[in-house]
């Protein structure tokens, strides 16, 4: 079985990425979860990779560590950072499904 790492952004919070896990496929029904009355716009998908099950929580823990000194609130999955550089690190991982 396989979990998502994605990297969403949203046009409305220029410059920050969202870097998270679903158990999902897919997304696309996480960024709907996500999508509420506090946010005025819709995220986007801008990369999301397919990772085993078991490995899920460790890439999602090695992106939010790797960058923590980017990210705008210690309790959120946001970081001020570039698609590149989340890019960078998912594209190496170990047992990563494009």
């Amino acid at each position: 079985m396989t979990s998502t790492v994605y990297v969403l952004s949203n046009e409305a919070m220029p410059g920050l990425l969202k870097i998270g896990r679903t158990g999902q496929t897919s997304p696309l029904r996480r960024m709907g979860e996500i999508y509420t009355t506090g946010v005025p716009l819709p995220f986007e998908c801008e990369l999301a990779m397919a990772v085993d099950d078991d490995q899920a929580l460790q890439v999602e823990t090695a992106l939010h560590r790797a960058f923590d000194p980017y990210r705008v609130n210690p309790k959120r999955e946001f970081f001020r950072m570039n698609l590149e550089q989340a890019a960078a690190i998912l594209k190496v991982w170990p047992g990563a499904q494009t």
